[in-house]
Formats: structure tokens, sequence, C-alpha cells
């Protein structure tokens, strides 16, 4: 027999049977509390928004904490900021789950979904949430991670702080969400798009969206700001992975480089929000990765890997695919090696049963979309989209795309020692491929690569310059490469708004003109600039001259060809416009194809509303 002394006992124990329920889970009781205090507010008639958000997103990461990686775990600042992506991969997992059960997405099954999910998190999960004091070094990580918020905050308002905001992608969001909430359900016609046709959005964000929408009772139109929820999300993930894996002034570093680096504020600045959700949750997919192969993972770290995993799927295919190829080379490589090798096998499949067991409603409602779609185009149609280096390091800035370089030699050079370096260098290897992948004639977005590498690089810039120089000399070099980068982001951020700001008051104020003459059954031809946003704005039938390459869904390739005739006038396109009951089209003046190239005035129509981002030509009388 022995005696338990204070050293001796465990860091963190778990709770006994017949225990106080929630005793030793102050998370996930405030997680219990957020989502009691909504369901009350609701009951008696009233709407708190910022509740609702809180209910949705940040409520299930605090009460799923248990299932981060136990080295997360151990630090107060790397789970609190992990717990928003957690919370969001579950909320997103549950509300796809639910309406493939047949459940509508009402304000009532989107509460009980989510209350039985924290309750679940609260009574079953044992008692792993964090447990040291707050310490110094602790506090100055967190304190560093605001300062990191603070900087991305003031770069992403110069680029998303006004309404409405740039870009022509958040009109499909918006769009899709407020028919979610009309019908309930994911898989619906767009009654908007090319006569009818399934809404091609990936379903995680979405389905989020539309139950903010039902809990809080917003417009619609709030949402186009939703991509900022997912912005600041990236930026503290990258801080709990790095300051998982490497310490507190490497999640800093790690943090504040992600929040300064101009690609991001490109990505805002198409508002491309599926892609800014799934970057998160990559985020998180690495830092299990990294796990797995150093220490090895249990059934509940596997569970949160596994549900990760299946968020990604739901919020992004293209990155899901990015992130498996990752997985699969970092893993790959491990096995190689003997060291470890049994454990390494457990967790992977622990993880994969997870993502099994978790994945069936999302599978159902990936695979019913994808069939509606009718295949997918060849390479050709995507050839436009071949990545330019140059332009890549530029997005990066040249300050850091130099780092990146020495930190990616050092790093593949220590991993040799080091596994926790191996998910970033495969990732990284991966994303290469995909970029020139049109070699082997692979169809995809091939510039869309773009928006990976700093997955790979900016935790590695964060590990080398931290175990190279010591920890004060790391932070000052780590603040003049921040610096170095935000300053002419600064002024490109404005650059990044101006290119893509096609929704302004003058052209909006055309829109509503244009709006006020529709008749049913009137069809709009738009350019690629003002497709989606013709549709949310208009709420009229909408025939997009996409690209080849803007276009996902074979089923769509004859309709954009339609309206790109329409759009080159003639016999053919006059035919067309009389045919198709065509009433006005719409283009930016200043709007470039995928190539680069300017797009050609209409040759079809008479001038209604002229201004510098919208000409609006009506056709027919």
């Amino acid at each position: 027999m022995g005696f338990w002394t204070i050293q001796a006992a465990p860091a963190a124990p778990t709770r006994l049977p017949g225990g106080r329920p929630g005793a030793g889970r102050p998370l996930a009781l405030i997680a219990a509390a957020l989502a009691a205090l909504e369901f009350v507010i609701a009951a008696a008639g009233g709407r708190f928004a910022l509740l609702s958000g809180l209910v949705l997103v940040l409520a299930p990461g605090l009460a799923l904490v248990p299932l981060l990686p136990a080295r997360t775990r151990q630090s107060w600042g790397a789970s609190l900021a992990a717990a928003p992506v957690l919370g969001f991969a579950a909320s997103s997992v549950l509300l796809v789950t639910v309406a493939a059960l047949g459940v509508p997405l009402t304000a009532v099954s989107t509460r009980v979904a989510l209350g039985l999910l924290i309750a679940c998190g609260l009574l079953l999960l044992p008692a792993r949430e964090p447990r040291p004091p707050l310490g110094h070094t602790e506090a100055w990580g967190i304190a560093g991670l605001l300062a990191a918020l603070l900087a991305g905050i003031l770069l992403q308002d110069r680029v998303i702080g006004q309404t409405p905001v740039p870009g022509n992608d958040w009109g499909q969001y918006v769009l899709y969400a407020d028919q979610i909430r009309q019908h309930g359900t994911l898989l619906i016609q767009n009654p908007f798009w090319m006569g009818g046709t399934p809404f091609r959005q990936d379903p995680g964000v979405p389905a989020v969206f539309a139950s903010y929408l039902v809990m809080s009772g917003q417009p619609a139109s709030v949402l186009m700001h939703g991509i900022w929820v997912f912005a600041l999300m990236g930026i503290t993930a990258v801080f709990a992975l790095a300051r998982t894996l490497w310490g507190a002034l490497a999640g800093v570093v790690a943090a504040a480089l992600w929040a300064v680096l101009p690609i991001a504020q490109d990505l805002l600045g198409w508002h491309g929000l599926a892609n800014d959700a799934a970057l998160t949750l990559m985020v998180l997919v690495l830092l299990y990765l990294a796990t797995l192969m150093t220490r090895g993972v249990g059934w509940l770290e596997a569970a949160g890997f596994g549900l990760v995993l299946v968020g990604l799927c739901a919020a992004h295919r293209l990155s899901f695919l990015v992130a498996l190829g990752g997985t699969a080379l970092a893993l790959s490589v491990a096995l190689v090696a003997k060291r470890g090798r049994g454990e390494l096998v457990r967790g992977t499949v622990r993880s994969a049963v997870a993502a099994l067991v978790l994945c069936p409603g999302v599978a159902y409602t990936v695979i019913e979309t994808d069939q509606k779609f009718g295949g997918t185009q060849g390479y050709r149609a995507y050839l436009s989209t071949k990545v330019h280096l140059h332009l890549v390091l530029n997005d990066l800035s040249w300050a850091f795309s130099l780092a990146g370089v020495v930190a990616l030699a050092i790093a593949i050079w220590w991993a040799r020692r080091d596994r926790s370096l191996v998910p970033f260098v495969a990732l990284l290897v991966v994303v290469v491929a995909l970029a020139y992948s049109w070699v082997v004639h692979f169809p995809l977005a091939y510039v869309r690569m773009a928006y990976y590498v700093p997955l790979a690089l900016v935790p590695l810039v964060a590990a080398v310059l931290t175990r190279l120089l010591r920890p004060p000399v790391a932070a000052i070099v780590g603040l003049a490469l921040m610096l170095a980068i935000a300053l002419p982001a600064w002024g490109a951020a404005r650059d990044v708004r101006n290119f893509y700001d096609f929704a302004n008051p003058t052209s909006v104020a055309g829109m509503r003109a244009v709006s006020a003459t529709l008749r049913p059954g009137d069809v709009v031809v738009t350019d690629r600039c003002w497709s989606f946003l013709s549709a949310w704005l208009l709420q009229a039938d909408v025939l997009p001259a996409l690209d080849p390459a803007d276009i996902l869904p074979k089923a769509e390739v004859g309709p954009a060809a339609q309206a790109r005739a329409i759009l080159a006038g003639g016999p053919r396109g006059r035919a067309l416009a009389r045919r198709l009951h065509v009433r006005f089209i719409l283009v930016d003046p200043l709007c470039v194809s995928q190539d680069g190239s300017r797009e050609r005035p209409p040759q079809l129509g008479t001038p209604f509303f002229v201004s510098t981002r919208l000409v609006a030509m009506r056709v027919g009388g």
C-alpha cells in the first residue's frame, strides 16, 4: 500500500462515479450556463444575438475541452484559444447531421440539439480541463495573443470594416443561409440561380449561419460580416497549436504572423468564407496530427481528431482533400521509422474509427449534393488558374517568404529527430504538388493552393525562431518580422478592398433601380463579378457568365456559356436573350477574368444605369 502526496497525485483527476456532476469542469459549466441563459431568454420571447453566437460556436468547444490533446489542456491559453474552433466543428457536424436525419433546423430543434451536445460534454466526459494556476508565462502568452488579435482586427477592418463588405462570394452564403432558415433543411434548390439549381455550397458554414439566424432573429444581411469570426478564430487556433507544441513565445509569434500576412487580407477581399473557415479547422488537424506522431492519442483525443476532420469535410471539400493528403504523407513518413510505430498505428485506427462514427450525416449531405452536380470539369478548364510564384511571394510578403524558406530548410533537418515538425513539411509538399497537378491532368483551382502555404510556414517560422534564439532575442526578432510584414500590409489592405469593392453605396442604389423594374419571370444576365451578389440583392433569376475556372459543378457549364454568348451579342446572343426572357444585363466595367484580362463590355442592350462599378443594360421592352 502506498499513499498519495501532492507531487504524486494526478494532475487532472477524473470524476469518480457518483461524484457531483460537473465537478472539476468549470469550462463545461460556463458552457451550460451560457446555453441555459440563452434558452431562458428565448423562452421569454427575447433575443440576444451575441449570446446566440456564443452558444453556437464557443459553448460546445468549452464543453468538449476534454477532447483536446493533453498538452493543449495543460495551458489555459491554448485550451481557450482552441475552444471556439473545436466548438464550430462540433456545431457544424451536429447541425448537418440533424438536417440529414430529416429534422427541420428551427429555433427549437437547434437549441435542443446544442443543449444535448453541451449536456453530454458536461456529464459524460471526464474532468480533463486545465488545472494549473495562471502563472506569469501563461499570462504573458495570453496577453500576446490579445495583442495579435488586435493587430488582426485593425488590418481586417481596413478590408471588411464597412457595409457592404467587398467581394462577390458573400452573396451566395447569405442567400443560402436565408433559404435554409425558410425551408429548415440543407438539400434545397436555389430559386435565383440558373433557372433553379441545387445550392452548390459546402454545408458546414451555411448550417451554422442559418441556425444563428433562427436563434437570434437577425436579418440575413448581417452574415456578410460572419467571415470576421473565422478570421479571428484562425489567429487563436494558430496560437493554440504553437503554444502546445513549442511554448508560449512560439504561440505569440505564430499568432502575430498569421494576423498580419497580406494573403489573409486577399482572402477577406473576395470573401473566401469556406476557405477561411476550413483554414481554422486545418490548424487543429495539424495539432492533432503532431500529437499523434509524437505522444500518441487516446480514445478521447482520437474522438476530437475525428470530429475536426469531419467538420473540415463539411466546411470545404478542397481543404479536406489537402488535409487528407498531408496527413497521409506525414503518417507514411513516420511509419518508416520503427520508433513508436505501434502507438502510431493504434492512434490512427482510433481516429479513423471516430471519424467514421461521426461522419454519416455529413457524408450523406456531401454525396447527395455531388450527385446533383453532374460531375466535374476536366483539368483544361482550370489552366487559367496556374500559380504564379512571384504573386504568391508578394501575397506572403517578401520578408516572410525569406523567413519561411530558411525555417523550412532548418525544419527538414530537425525533422529527423523531432516528429512534431513532420506534419508541416508534409503539408507543404502536398500543397506544392497540388498547385502543379495540372501536369498530371488533375482538375482543381490551382491558385487556391497559395492560401494553404501559411499553414505550413507560419508554425515552422515560430518554432525555428524560438528554438534557435534566446527568448528575449526571439521576441525582438519576431516583433521586427511582424512589423516588416504589417506596415506594407496596412496600405495593401485598402487596395484589396478597392479592387473587390463591387457593392458600394452607388452600385447598390443601381441594383435597387433594377429591382424596381423587374417583373416575374425576368432573367438577369451578369458577368462573373456580379454573379452571386445579383442573386442575393435582386432575388431574381440570375444567369451568370462565369469563367470555366469559376465553375465547380459540371451542370453549370452550359448555362454559363449561354450567358457569355448573350454578353457577346450577335445573332446567337440575341436569340438566347429572347428565348430566356432576359430583361437586364449587369456588368462591372473594371471586372477582370480569371486569367487577369479585362472583360469585354456587353454588346447587347441599352444603358439603364451607369457607375464606376455597375453598368446595367436594359434588354428588350
